[in-house]
């Protein structure tokens, strides 16, 4: 048995530990450094694949060792973060490539009701010393003209565009904020490095784990969203997008009871298709091939529990705490479905936000997706594929129009 299929079966079965060098291990700065030694089943050697590391990892492993030590910062100079509550956040969760980051940043333009995380706070602003020294040099740089701002700009254009055609974005818009759990070493955009990790594995399973490992990961996620609402102020509700909190469900209903998530849902052969496709680039920059049966399986299994999570854990919350959106429907009238979810939560959209809920279909409207991708291309056949997302397809049989919330 390969050393993935090892740690994905450990995962499966829950058997994750609490301590040493475990995949379930606790979050902490020597989790985060043991991680980087015992890295699992590895692609084969490559002179791309070590340029690549070399590349990538000094820089990052220096950067989430400095959030440790701001962590630590912030317990002796801004305890009083511990004190923030995180009040009936919302929860957008779903399979990958389903519509979540669209309605996501739909969501965010209800500035009066929501925060959402900029991409810039989760990669370099994590901690509340951070993120006041971050703002404190904003205001510097827009006092001098903004030069260190248009130079940030510009490299990242340079560096951010190849994702344009897959997944457009900027340090400024919002993004998933899953990427708290870089520090911890337990955010599934690593596997783009590490393909056979067991603890990116054991985290893509994080309601089969232990309950300590799985608690003390989303305590640690909790702190995270404490720390952002002690800077920007507690009067709004958290808006979270992470189609990676999938398999957190049950353990975020757990430690936010008053939460409320929208699942969003689409056909599963398209789904996988364009998931797969999206990770292309990154895994051929680290010197493996989504297309790799040891590698895409895995990744198609993975996909395929999200469904099942999302089938067993949203119809069993009150119907107050969840809604569908399946992609069909968000896509042709996505202000018709955010008044409809709106109501389902028993919130009345601001006049403000109205508007741009109006202007956002009206642009939504006029958008075509450049994003191509088949099953074929990674060696899936599509009836094989939907077998594997039965319970997905027996729930909605993906005929949106029809899909229901009950």
């Amino acid at each position: 048995m390969s050393g993935s299929r090892e740690a994905r079966g450990a995962a499966e079965r829950g058997g994750a530990s609490t301590g040493g060098n475990a995949p379930g291990a606790a979050p902490n700065a020597e989790t985060f450094l043991r991680a980087l030694v015992d890295t699992g089943e590895a692609p084969d050697p490559s002179v791309r694949r070590v340029l690549a590391l070399a590349l990538v990892l000094p820089p990052f492993v220096v950067l989430q060792l400095i959030h440790w030590v701001a962590f630590r910062l912030d317990d002796l100079l801004f305890p009083g973060y511990r004190d923030v509550a995180v009040e009936e956040p919302l929860f957008v969760v779903g399979l990958p490539r389903s519509g979540t980051t669209f309605l996501h940043r739909v969501l965010a333009l209800d500035e009066e009701r929501f925060t959402t995380l900029r991409l810039w706070e989760l990669l370099l602003a994590p901690a509340v010393v951070e993120r006041k020294a971050a703002l404190a040099l904003g205001a510097v740089d827009r006092a001098l003209g903004r030069p260190f701002g248009r130079l940030l700009e510009w490299v990242e254009g340079r560096v951010l565009s190849f994702m344009d055609d897959v997944h457009p974005t900027a340090l400024s818009h919002p993004e998933e904020d899953y990427l708290f759990l870089l520090p911890a070493f337990a955010a599934f955009i690593l596997v783009l490095a590490f393909p056979g990790h067991p603890r990116l594995w054991t985290v893509a399973r994080l309601d089969l784990q232990e309950d300590g490992f799985r608690r003390e990961l989303v305590a640690f996620y909790g702190r995270c969203l404490q720390r952002h609402l002690y800077v920007v102020g507690t009067d709004k509700r958290v808006l979270s997008k992470n189609p990676s909190f999938t398999p957190f469900l049950s353990t975020l209903a757990e430690a936010f009871p008053d939460a409320r998530f929208i699942g969003c849902v689409r056909d599963p052969g398209p789904a996988v298709a364009s998931q797969l496709s999206s990770l292309e680039a990154g895994a051929a920059f680290f010197g493996w091939s989504v297309a790799e049966p040891r590698w895409r399986d895995p990744i198609v299994e993975m996909l395929a529990f999200y469904g099942e999570r999302l089938v067993a854990v949203l119809p069993a919350l009150p119907e107050a705490r969840h809604a569908w959106a399946p992609l069909g429907r968000v896509s042709s009238d996505v202000e018709g479905e955010v008044r409809r979810v709106y109501a389902r939560f028993g919130w009345t959209p601001s006049e403000a936000f109205g508007a741009r809920l109006a202007e956002a279909g009206r642009r939504s409207r006029r958008y075509v997706s450049r994003h191509e991708h088949r099953l074929g291309d990674y060696g899936l056949v599509e009836v094989d594929v939907r077998a594997r997302f039965a319970a997905l397809v027996d729930r909605f049989g993906f005929e949106a129009a029809g899909a229901r919330d009950a």
